[in-house]
């Protein structure tokens, strides 16, 4: 699985378990900055890949599997929310302290919600970098990692 493909794991998750609980009957599209052609191709591809050619992908089935590409400097306003919203959370993780008072309004709008187990997951994943093998194994095999066997709330587990 390479960083890309753990990178839309756990975004894709997130945005899949959050159309099952809260849109049960609709599928979410996935609107991504619009760069250039190339780096469009190939973020589509990889996209499209990840959800035909995993498992991980094809068990996403609320969100439209085709990825669209909008321009955020043409009065997109849902993007550049999206822009200013991401810039302040990657400040805040990247040990920015002046961003703080942002990210004290907004930390508790992100949406969050409980498994099963009783453990609640946050709909911000925070990546670090790993130096070894041994640290990505463990990441995608321990209880957090898109290895962890997650069940959602639509599985026939919790029935």
């Amino acid at each position: 699985m390479s960083a890309m493909d753990v990178s839309f794991r756990y975004l894709f998750e997130r945005i899949d378990m959050f159309m099952k609980i809260e849109h049960p009957n609709q599928l979410a599209k996935l609107v991504f900055d619009d760069r250039d052609y190339g780096i469009n191709q190939k973020n589509s591809r990889a996209i499209t890949n990840f959800f035909q050619r995993s498992s991980a992908g094809l068990s996403f089935d609320s969100i439209i599997q085709t990825p669209f590409f909008a321009i955020s400097q043409s009065q997109n306003v849902g993007l550049q929310l999206a822009d200013f919203v991401t810039s302040i959370i990657g400040l805040r993780f990247s040990s920015h302290s002046d961003i703080t008072p942002y990210w004290n309004l907004l930390r508790d709008v992100f949406y969050s919600y409980q498994l099963t187990n009783g453990r609640w997951v946050n709909s911000i994943k925070v990546m670090r970098v790993l130096t070894t093998i041994r640290e990505k194994e463990a990441a995608l095999d321990g209880p957090y990692g898109p290895r962890s066997g997650q069940v959602s709330p639509t599985s026939s587990a919790n029935s």
